[in-house]
């Protein structure tokens, strides 16, 4: 088994395709990650179905996984954290967006293979606009 780390975006929606679209302009193609789109005519089975399917598929070359959920609470966020108690090798992580992405996606293509290190600095991430122009300011 390969030590590289699988990722899944979920969104409700298309949001998961036009984040894979977006990160493949901005860092090219990456191997090893899945999308899981919940429709308005989506069951929860068949979410279940394609969030197990897209794990099995990277859990053969990868050694952990993380999952990207849109919403806390919502059907894919519920539906990765019931997977998540399931396995032993998955992370869930709510509320991405495209920094966050290309971030952990940029350390990984980079040998980082280790799920807590790609995570460490996430908080860095989110920016505080205000906060950065007045401290500018000052």
């Amino acid at each position: 088994m390969d030590q590289k780390i699988g990722i899944i975006i979920t969104s409700h929606g298309k949001y998961c395709f036009g984040a894979v679209d977006s990160l493949n302009m901005i860092i090219g193609r990456s191997d090893y990650i899945k999308t899981v789109s919940v429709t308005p005519t989506s069951s929860v089975q068949d979410i279940e179905e394609q969030m197990k399917h897209a794990y099995d598929e990277l859990s053969q070359d990868c050694k952990e996984v993380l999952i990207f959920t849109d919403l806390i609470c919502g059907t894919p966020n519920n539906v990765a954290v019931k997977l998540m108690m399931e396995k032993d090798n998955i992370t869930v992580i709510t509320g991405y967006n495209l920094a966050i992405l290309v971030e952990i996606i940029n350390k990984r293509n980079c040998g980082c293979n280790d799920v807590s290190e790609l995570l460490r600095d996430e908080e860095e991430l989110f920016r505080n606009s205000n906060r950065i122009l007045k401290k500018e300011g000052e």
